[in-house]
């Protein structure tokens, strides 16, 4: 009872999220059975985060550094993160003939992002208690939607356009750097945990901003 409870804390603000995305979308929405696989993709792109970021976890014990802190940050759980999300975005949505407009890119790449969230806000409530729960729906989500939502507008970008690779490369290193500065100043505490949320709210706009652009082309 108390897993499917914390299962299920953290897939309605999921699905909120992923429902508030979804209708930005205002001419040829995607279909909900490919959003969902998308999802889905998202959620078990985890695993493969997992398996990357956990070698690494040992250099976060002691006496750590703020290089370490850096490097972690960037290279480790930004890029390793949004790689993987992309990647799962990659191979579930790219090839979609749902797959149509520039949008559809960006808003696959939310709910890839918030899917990805699910798993991690239930794996956050499991380690740290049902106290982090509204932190994680609120905040943490928004970060994964729209960190992956620029990767997500490159890739709507990359399926148009003659340099296909170079938009998914400039979409990963934008994305991995806005989640890497996200996860260095919360992990470093160099600065409050207010500059990682206005960072999220700046991100988000940015998102926006993409959104509209892409709804005029």
């Amino acid at each position: 009872m108390k897993t499917l409870l914390i299962f299920l804390i953290s897939l309605a603000p999921g699905l909120v999220w992923v429902c508030f995305f979804y209708q930005q979308d205002k001419f040829e929405k995607e279909p909900i059975v490919k959003l969902a696989q998308v999802f889905i993709a998202g959620a078990v792109s985890v695993i493969l985060a997992i398996w990357f970021e956990t070698p690494f976890r040992r250099f976060l014990v002691g006496d750590v550094t703020l290089f370490t802190h850096f490097w972690i940050s960037f290279f480790v759980i930004g890029l390793g993160e949004e790689f993987f999300k992309l990647l799962a975005l990659y191979f579930v949505g790219y090839s979609s003939p749902e797959f149509n407009e520039p949008v559809d890119g960006i808003i696959y790449g939310t709910t890839v992002g918030i899917g990805f969230s699910v798993v991690e806000n239930m794996l956050y409530i499991i380690n740290y208690g049902l106290e982090v729960a509204p932190i994680r729906a609120l905040i943490a989500s928004l970060a994964h939607a729209s960190f992956s939502g620029i990767a997500g507008t490159y890739l709507g970008r990359a399926k148009f356009s003659q340099t296909p690779f170079l938009e998914l490369f400039k979409g990963l290193v934008l994305a991995s750097c806005f989640h890497g500065l996200y996860d260095f100043i919360l992990i470093s505490e160099i600065l409050s945990p207010f500059v990682a949320i206005g960072l999220v709210i700046l991100v988000y706009l940015l998102l926006q901003r993409y959104i509209r652009q892409a709804l005029q082309n």
